[in-house]
C-alpha cells in the first residue's frame, strides 16, 4: 500500500514556502495600507493559506509583523555588507575603516527603509509596540556586522572595530529618530535632503574621535 506520508524534505520545503508566503503577504498588506492594520483572516487569504497555518508558524499577528521587519533588516544588512565589500580596501587604520563604513551607510537607501519601519513600529496602544523598537531593529545588526568587519580587517583590534561599528549603527538609529521627528517619515526630495544633512552631522560628530588615526 502506498504511503500518504509527506517526505521530511518535502514537508520542510512546504513549511518554508508557507512561512515566506505569510511574510510576503504581511509585507504586501503593510505597503498597501501604510501601517500593519489587517486581521489574521486577511493575512491568511492574501497568503493563500489557512488561519491555522498562520498560527502554526507564528504565535501572534504581532510576531508576524516583527518578523517581517527583521526580514527587511536582513536585506539592509546584506546591502551594507555588499557596499562595504565594494569599497576599496584602506590602509588598515581606523580612519580608513570609518570612511569605508560611512560610505556604505551613504550608499544604502536608508530613508525608504526607515520610513517603512516607522510605519510598522510606531507607537500603537493596541499592539504595545513603541518608537524605541526602531532603535532595537538597528541594534540587532551591530554584533554580526562587527564580527564580519573585524574578520576583514585583522590588523585592527576587534574591540575597536566593535566600538566603531556600534557608534555608527547607533548613530544611524539616532539620525532616524530625528529624521522622523522633522519629516514625519515622508519620502520626498526635501526629506532626503534632511536625511543627508543629519548623516553629515553624524559623521562629523563620530569622526572627531577617530581623526588621529594610527
Amino acid at each position: 500500500m502506498r504511503s500518504l506520508t509527506i517526505a521530511p524534505d518535502r514537508r520542510a520545503e512546504l513549511k518554508a514556502r508557507h512561512r515566506e508566503a505569510i511574510l510576503d503577504a504581511a509585507d504586501s498588506l503593510i505597503r498597501e495600507r501604510g501601517k500593519p492594520q489587517f486581521s489574521v483572516d486577511e493575512l491568511a487569504e492574501r497568503a493563500d493559506v489557512s488561519r491555522r497555518t498562520v498560527f502554526n508558524h507564528f504565535a501572534s499577528l504581532d510576531e508576524v509583523i516583527m518578523t517581517t521587519c527583521t526580514r527587511l533588516l536582513s536585506v539592509v544588512v546584506d546591502e551594507f555588507r555588499a557596499a562595504t565589500k565594494a569599497t576599496p580596501a584602506g590602509d588598515g587604520s581606523l580612519v580608513a575603516l570609518f570612511a569605508e563604513i560611512t560610505s556604505a551607510v551613504r550608499a544604502i537607501d536608508l530613508p525608504t527603509v526607515v520610513a517603512y519601519l516607522w510605519g510598522v513600529l510606531a507607537e500603537d496602544r493596541e499592539s504595545g509596540r513603541s518608537p524605541h523598537a526602531l532603535g532595537d531593529v538597528f541594534t540587532r545588526a551591530t554584533e554580526q556586522l562587527s564580527i564580519e568587519i573585524a574578520d576583514r580587517n585583522p590588523g585592527i583590534d576587534g574591540f575597536e572595530v566593535a566600538i566603531l561599528v556600534s557608534s555608527v549603527m547607533n548613530g544611524v538609529a539616532v539620525v532616524s529618530g530625528h529624521w522622523i521627528a522633522r519629516t514625519g517619515g515622508t519620502l520626498d526630495e526635501s526629506s532626503r535632503v534632511v536625511w543627508d544633512e543629519l548623516v553629515d552631522r553624524l559623521v562629523a560628530a563620530i569622526q572627531t574621535g577617530y581623526s588621529g588615526g594610527r
